[in-house]
């Protein structure tokens, strides 16, 4: 038996239980049940407040279902699903491509200009000239230090 199946059986015998009681009068449910005319007058009005309580609980489980059911949900969810996938995934998917183009470019050109400006040294240049002001000349543009072929301006 399925779980919709169960609850609506178990809200149908409780409203036929509560509707049997609550259409009694007081005086043959104090003779029923062993209860004074005060006693049967509080019980007849718990039983009222548990007939109206077993509406609402069947009123919120139709209403429950009816959410669930596919014609409503499934529109729903495709829409969601659509747009995250379709939508916002392919622009998301846009957005790092260019990012990540944009900083492999600049890195690129990071590294290069760090490589542009960096002195060159040359072999067999003495360990002694090391660190001598006269030894950086500007050639081409560009800074590098004194070797055999590069000449002092």
């Amino acid at each position: 038996m399925d779980l919709v199946g169960a609850v609506k059986g178990m809200v149908d015998n409780a409203h036929a239980l509560i509707e049997t009681v609550g259409d009694m009068n007081l005086d043959r449910l104090g003779e029923t049940c062993g209860l004074t005319a005060a006693q049967a007058a509080a019980f007849n009005s718990l039983v009222t407040l548990a007939h109206d309580a077993t509406h609402v609980v069947n009123r919120s489980m139709i209403g429950l279902r009816e959410v669930l059911e596919c014609e409503t949900f499934n529109p729903i969810y495709q829409t969601f699903v659509h747009n995250a996938f379709c939508v916002d995934g392919v622009s998301g998917l846009s957005i790092i491509f260019s990012t990540t183009l944009a900083m492999a470019i600049f890195s690129m050109m990071m590294i290069t200009f760090r490589a542009a400006l960096h002195p060159v040294q040359l072999d067999n240049k003495a360990a002694a000239d090391e660190g001598a002001e006269d030894d950086l000349v500007m050639y081409e543009g560009g800074r590098g230090q004194r070797g055999d072929e590069v000449e002092n301006e």
